[in-house]
């Protein structure tokens, strides 16, 4: 009797360790990740934000908005998953340069002041950090403006949707910005907000030119699998 109850105390055991070791949180690896930051009180259209990249695409977005026409100052949050080859960019980036371990900056005399930039880079290997206000490294300033161009990306989804609600006399200008801005490679990521511009196109009550604006936004987005969903749209 001893010997089955030993038995059975040791199946037990066994099966709920082969419970843990298969759950998700037991088997996931830990990522590698790319965090860019940018803080100034003076910055435009963000004071500061941060953006992280995980190796699979998982991205994040916080942020704190300058002032503007909305009055709106709070902090804005959004999840969304960077394309392939924009993630591919960042990784390779970050290995080029040494997964930031070094200074970066310019350290030249009369540069005007652009905001503290910091780049970083984790991962169970290898950790390592730069700050910059402005940087001659080419790849430096690759991922700068790609990263910008998503900050500003992303400003545009929390104005139009503001828009959308309170102003929609004055959309057609802030799309004719973007259109702009998209022509000039001055954005990034646009499906981050192709919910909002899909919005826009089917709304039958907006005007004809802001909505063929947001029709041709649509149609320059190679679409992910699963685009992210932005709160400000729903």
């Amino acid at each position: 009797m001893r010997l089955i109850g030993s038995l059975l105390v040791l199946f037990v055991a066994s099966s709920l360790l082969a419970q843990q070791s298969s759950s998700p949180a037991a088997s996931a690896a830990p990522q590698a990740s790319v965090r860019f930051s940018f803080d100034w009180p003076q910055g435009f259209p963000w004071q500061s934000y941060s953006i992280t990249v995980q190796s699979d695409g998982k991205s994040s977005f916080d942020g704190i908005p300058h002032a503007d026409e909305t009055n709106d100052t709070d902090a804005y949050q959004q999840d969304f998953t960077m394309s392939a080859a924009n993630r591919q960019k960042v990784f390779e980036l970050a290995q080029k340069l040494h997964y930031f371990q070094g200074d970066y900056d310019s350290h030249l005399k009369h540069i005007a002041q652009t905001g503290k930039k910091t780049l970083q880079y984790q991962s169970p290997q290898v950790n390592g950090s730069t700050t910059y206000n402005w940087s001659q490294n080419p790849d430096v300033q690759q991922l700068t403006n790609l990263f910008s161009g998503i900050a500003m990306t992303l400003d545009f989804g929390r104005k139009l949707a503001f828009q959308y609600r309170f102003d929609k006399l004055g959309m057609d200008r802030r799309l004719k910005q973007l259109e702009d801005l998209q022509a000039s490679h001055g954005v990034e990521e646009l499906q981050i907000i192709a919910p909002m511009l899909r919005k826009i196109w089917n709304d039958p009550n907006l005007m004809n030119i802001s909505r063929e604006s947001a029709r041709r936004l649509l149609a320059t987005i190679d679409q992910p699998a699963n685009p992210a969903q932005n709160p400000a749209a729903q």
